[in-house]
């Protein structure tokens, strides 16, 4: 009966089956059977298997009762158990308790006790034991020592680890794949991956084959170090020691791809794994979305995560925080909030993380009104924000403007129990340094060191950007200079801007003091710096500083990121009639375009620029002469000559320079101008300026037809601009006692070149701040035969609109002549600067002088649409509501405005902007950054935004009065414009062939 108990309770203690084997126990006791020690064993055995510790040491303490004394493989049992269940502190009282009970602790025990301790953290007490196994005459064995270096792996204690591992020959231990596996998971966790790499490629030297957990925990270990090549190495690597990669190789490998921001190889493993048999989880999901945030791939990461049900995955909190940053990376607010909101119907609570990244994606967005609305109400939802979020509202403050609700954050946060940490600071630094608030800036970042925080770059960056907004160009540089001295390494960004506010104050010498540090530090951004070294050389009238100082004319290889430098010292060269240094300059950019750094095409466009430009300087030499002798004789203006039709050679090395461009190389830059001037060559006819003007329209409207955008007016635009530039003063007669018109934004030339054509016997002098561009208008007004009539000069109207004035003045054609232009076309996203630089330099005609500025609804420009059409403007104005080349259906809006007082200088007496403006403006503002000067995304954000936006500023503008006529409904027009284009078009025009698909990315306005 006894010898048939003990099977029946080793089987049950083998199948894991601990509440049975008790109940089985305690039935033979309460019949009368004799239970024994083996019974007993057997019975804690299968509690330590099934992890019931309490029934193990309930039955432990029982023993004594029933006259059956416990021996070692009982105590053994019960610690096993107490082991399994994470009760270290039992397990140790166990082990201390069996001399008591005259039963000597042997090597099971203290494996045992030693793993308790390793699942508890306690590595100083596991090693204490391993210790004192010496002591007690036990001699420890690979399980031992094993235990003790996992223990010290889970304390982060990886010196330790190696020095157990080590010491194990010495203890007479041979060490196996589970002592170099728990080593080199120690490393990993210690961020030693060199180690870890140094232990796994050793074992075989040791004759110990790696495995699985092995080659993991390497994997892991360059996850941690940022070594992705290294970890997918790793991962090709194991099928050549015959290791089948698992589902945890696969999520190490996507880890490190994620921490890395290599969002292809993490989807290429993703991708792999079914075609392995490999079942990715939540973590592999969750790895790779994280991977796309990390990429700004905000599309790829919401594919992933709805397609994560397909594979019988839901979404949990981190795969949803994971996809809502990767919204905001993408600056896609509107998605992210989307996520957000919709994360209650997947059963999935919002947490901390979810919540920050919505308010970052806000703070991207330009939204701070949202992201404010989201911080407030996380205590509705039983979350309390913390620093990470309140970081993320105060840069969407800053962003915003609103710098005191920023600083107000920031200032309750102490009160909430949330400490502002340097990342708060340097939010509420930059939030003062967008709106010029240096002394604030200079205030927080000294309260970053009495909170005992640590000042970085970025801090001093935020600080320097304040000082460079508020004019404090001393300070900037003073904050620079400081840096080193507090342990601070000054970077590209803190460099740029001080250079900023150095060009913004005209000091050249200071500016190029400092592009020689940035020099000798071979730090990144040297073409920016040296641009704005150029630029404050040109303010300060030493063009010859800005070519040789700052190196440029050394450069030895000239890239796309030289280009703003170029523009600056063109317009040198322009302006002060430089013509050889011109040519030279031009022939170097034309020589870049064929090393592929520029579109190959552009190398003949620049090239047949330069030559157009070469042949009008010596025409406009002639006609000088020949004006300086009339003018003797009759002292009359000469009549404005429409220039010179290119000689058939130059148009045909022109034509197949361009074909080039259909060729792949290595930039995309200007592949939709250069497409554009592919199109006009191919369909228009040489000198006639209407067939040229027709082709740009159809382009236009093929742009449309795909998706994009055309950046040049055509259509409805074209009339309404060509009709109030007609109104111009004299209206007749085709001569003028002014300079013309002026364009400030050429593009392509298509403004230019149909007001050149539109009014015969008047100038137009047309400003572009890209020579890339300037070079392809140069090349289609000479096509269209008017470079005579056009002047396209190179530079930003900040630095050519003051030059211009005295340029006029110098080159006055007659006595009766006036320094000014008799109508001004804006036609670039900036027009208060322009429109002040206008009125200080009185270029525009006193009386009669009319202005037009383009886009006024698209840009919301609510400032210059007050002063030129508010109740005391000095101008009588009309809004007219036209619609674009591309897709008639989009709506835009274009100001007339006539001067009615023949002073034109600077204004005064004009009504403040009303607060809805000037909230608008600034509204204004901050959409133009996103779009512009962020670059790669400012493409999304105008397509996804610009509606909106578009509807809001036209209700915000008409309810100022700033509106078109109501007599003159958008629809009206738009009905018209599809009655003209159905009609009938010429042969000539139907012949023209379709363009070919242009670059489709358009960079904003």
């Amino acid at each position: 009966m006894i010898g048939g108990a003990t099977l029946v309770l080793s089987s049950l203690a083998r199948h894991q089956l601990a509440r049975t084997a008790t109940y089985v126990l305690n039935l033979m006791l309460a019949r009368g059977v004799e239970a024994n020690v083996f019974h007993y064993n057997a019975v804690i055995s299968a509690c330590e298997k099934g992890r019931q510790w309490q029934l193990a040491l309930g039955l432990l303490s029982s023993m004594p009762d029933t006259r059956v004394s416990p021996d070692a493989i009982s105590y053994n049992a019960a610690i096993s158990a107490c082991e399994k269940g994470g009760l270290w502190q039992l397990a140790l009282g166990l082990l201390s308790s069996m001399p008591g009970m005259r039963i000597v602790p042997d090597k099971i025990s203290y494996n045992a006790a030693i793993s308790a301790c390793e699942k508890g953290g306690q590595w100083q007490l596991a090693l204490g034991l391993l210790s004192s196994m010496h002591d007690r005459t036990v001699i420890p064995d690979a399980i031992s020592c094993n235990a003790a270096i996992s223990a010290c792996e889970k304390g982060g204690q990886w010196q330790v680890a190696l020095g157990l591992l080590g010491n194990m020959p010495a203890m007479r231990v041979i060490a196996d794949k589970v002592s170099f596996s728990a080593a080199i998971s120690a490393c990993e966790k210690g961020g030693q991956w060199e180690l870890a790499l140094s232990l796994l490629s050793g074992m075989p030297d040791m004759r110990v084959i790696p495995n699985q957990v092995s080659y993991n925990a390497a994997i892991s270990a360059c996850e941690k170090g940022g070594q992705w090549q290294v970890a997918l190495g790793l991962l090709s690597g194991m099928p050549d020691v015959k290791l089948t990669p698992n589902q945890i190789t696969y999520n190490a490998a996507i880890s490190a791809c994620q921490k890395g921001g290599q969002w292809q190889p993490a989807l290429n493993l993703l991708s792999s794994m079914r075609s392995r048999m490999v079942l990715p989880d939540k973590i592999s999901y969750n790895a790779a979305i994280s991977a796309c945030s990390k990429g700004g791939q905000w599309e790829i990461a919401l594919g992933l995560l709805s397609s994560m049900p397909d594979m019988r995955l839901m979404p949990n909190e981190i795969s949803c925080s994971a996809a809502i940053s990767a919204c905001e990376k993408g600056g896609q607010w509107l998605a992210a909030l989307s996520l957000l909101s919709g994360m209650p119907g997947m059963r999935l609570i919002p947490n901390q993380i979810s919540y920050s990244a919505a308010i970052s994606a806000c703070e991207k967005g330009g939204q701070w009104q949202l992201g404010l609305s989201l911080l407030t109400s996380m205590p509705d939802v039983r979350l309390i924000p913390n620093e990470i979020s309140y970081s993320a509202a105060i840069s969407a403050c800053g962003k915003g403007g609103q710098w005191q609700l920023a600083l107000g954050l920031l200032s309750a946060m102490p009160e909430l129990k949330v400490p502002p940490n340097e990342i708060s600071y340097n939010a509420a630094i930059s939030a003062c340094a967008k709106e010029g608030q240096w002394q604030l800036a200079l205030s927080l970042l000294t309260s970053i060191s009495d909170r005992r925080l640590v000042r970085d770059e970025i801090s001093y960056n935020a600080a320097i950007s304040a000082c460079e907004k508020g004019g404090q160009w001393q300070l900037a540089l003073s904050l620079l200079g400081a840096m080193p001295e507090l342990k601070v390494t000054p970077n590209e960004i803190g460099y740029c801007s001080v250079m900023e506010s150095l060009d913004s104050a005209g000091q050249w010498l200071a500016a190029l003091s400092l592009l020689q540090e940035m020099l000798a530090a071979r730090l990144d951004f040297i073409p920016q710096a040296r641009f704005m070294a150029i630029s404050a050389c040109s303010r300060a009238g030493c063009w010859q500083a800005a070519l040789w100082a700052t190196g440029f004319a050394e450069i030895p290889e000239v890239t796309a990121s030289d280009l703003d430098s170029f523009g600056i010292l063109l317009m040198e060269c322009e302006q002060r009639d430089l013509h050889s240094l011109e040519l030279s300059m031009s022939r170097r950019l034309s020589a870049a375009a064929r090393q592929g750094d520029l579109l190959l095409g552009l190398a003949a466009v620049l090239d047949f620029s330069a030559d157009v430009r070469q042949n009008q300087q010596q025409q406009q030499q002639q006609q000088q002469q020949q004006q300086q002798q009339q003018q003797q004789q009759q002292h009359q203006q000469h009549q404005v000559s429409p220039g010179f039709l290119p000689p058939q050679a130059m148009l045909k090395s022109l034509f197949a320079g361009v074909a080039c461009s259909r060729v792949s190389t290595r930039s995309v830059s200007y592949l939709r101008e250069l497409a554009l001037l592919r199109y006009v060559l191919e369909t228009a006819q040489p000198g006639s300026p209407a067939t040229v003007a027709d082709a740009f329209d159809a382009f236009g409207r093929h742009l449309g037809s795909s998706g994009s955008w055309a950046k040049f007016a055509g259509g409805s635009k074209a009339m309404a601009l060509l009709a109030a530039m007609r109104a111009a003063p004299p209206a007749s007669g085709g001569l003028s006692d002014t300079f013309g018109v002026l364009e400030i934004g050429t593009y392509c030339g298509n403004s230019a070149l149909r007001l050149a054509a539109a009014l015969p016997g008047v100038r137009v002098t047309t400003l572009e701040l890209d020579p890339i561009l300037v070079a392809i208008a140069r090349t289609l007004v000479a096509f269209a035969g008017l470079c005579g009539a056009i002047d396209v000069w190179t530079g930003h109207s900040a630095l050519l609109l003051p030059r211009l004035k005295r340029r006029l003045v110098e080159r006055l054609p007659t006595p009766q002549s006036r320094p000014c232009f008799r109508a001004i076309f804006m036609d670039r996203w900036g027009y208060d600067k322009d429109f002040a630089l206008i009125q200080e330099h009185e270029l525009l005609s006193g009386a009669g002088g009319v202005l037009v500025a383009d886009n006024v609804l698209t840009t919301a420009a609510a400032s210059f649409l007050w002063n030129v059409a508010g109740p005391t403007a000095p101008f009588a104005s009309q809004v007219v509501a036209v619609s674009e080349v591309a897709d008639s259906s989009q709506e835009d809006w274009m100001s007339v405005s006539v001067s009615m007082n023949r002073n034109s200088g600077l204004q005064s007496g004009l009504e403040a902007l009303p607060p809805e403006l000037a909230e608008l403006q600034a509204e204004s503002e901050r959409f133009r950054q996103r779009v512009i000067v962020e670059g790669g995304s400012g493409a999304d954000v105008a397509k996804s935004e610009k509606p909106a936006f578009t509807q809001h500023s036209k209700a915000t503008l008409a309810r100022a009065g700033l509106g078109p006529m109501p007599d003159e409904p958008f629809q009206q027009q738009q009905e018209q414009q599809q009655q003209q284009q159905e009609q009938p078009q010429q042969p000539q025009q139907q012949q023209k062939q379709q363009p070919e698909e242009p670059f489709q990315k358009h960079e904003g306005y």
